[in-house]
């Protein structure tokens, strides 16, 4: 049996928790101060940890976050700076990297799709081992969010509309379910199933 191909998709330079949700519903206002960046993740196929001293800050996509917002498939969250630079040059410089609250924000030019991805990725974690996540899917943009990038929260319908679309088909972000355990860290190289 041949093993898997695998093509580098870029280095992790930013990961992030959120400590509650940062949407109520599709009329709330998007709560970006909820998002915090971190140094380190503890990864598991339940979600995300943050180490704080001695304790961990549960990301509120782990499954046992008291207000979790797991779905099953959102677990780890990945996002791109090519598409943080597009969403910057439509919206304003307000949408500063992370602000659309992935756990993890990879280094890598232009637009990244889902084809892109190849249906698995692995991250080379720095102790040499290496973290899987699977069941890859779009991270639709929602209302609220949109409405942040629009910097208004009552946009034209059109507007809304037409950013939603925008921001739509990976540009808002990837979720994921991570296959195995670690810790990630800034620096870990993000690759994709050829």
């Amino acid at each position: 049996m041949t093993a898997p191909r695998w093509r580098e998709l870029g280095v992790v330079v930013r990961l992030q928790i959120e400590l509650n949700r940062i949407k109520e519903n599709s009329d709330s206002r998007y709560r970006d101060e909820l998002i915090r960046r971190v140094e380190r993740l503890h990864v598991a196929p339940a979600g995300v940890l943050a180490p704080v001293g001695d304790a961990f800050v549960v990301d509120v996509h782990h499954a046992t976050h008291p207000h979790s917002r797991s779905n099953g498939t959102n677990h780890l969250s990945i996002g791109f700076t090519g598409h943080y630079r597009a969403m910057q040059e439509r919206f304003g410089p307000h949408v500063t990297l992370g602000i659309a609250g992935e756990s993890v924000v990879v280094e890598r030019a232009g637009r990244t799709t889902l084809a892109d991805l190849g249906g698995e990725l692995l991250f080379e974690l720095a102790n040499g081992e290496r973290l899987g996540v699977t069941g890859l899917a779009v991270m639709h943009p929602c209302a609220p969010f949109t409405r942040f990038c629009l910097r208004t929260s009552q946009p034209p319908a059109a507007d809304l509309k037409a950013g939603l679309r925008f921001l739509d088909d990976g540009m808002r972000g990837f979720k994921g379910l991570p296959a195995t355990a670690g810790e990630l860290v800034a620096g870990a190289c993000l690759h994709a199933r050829a």
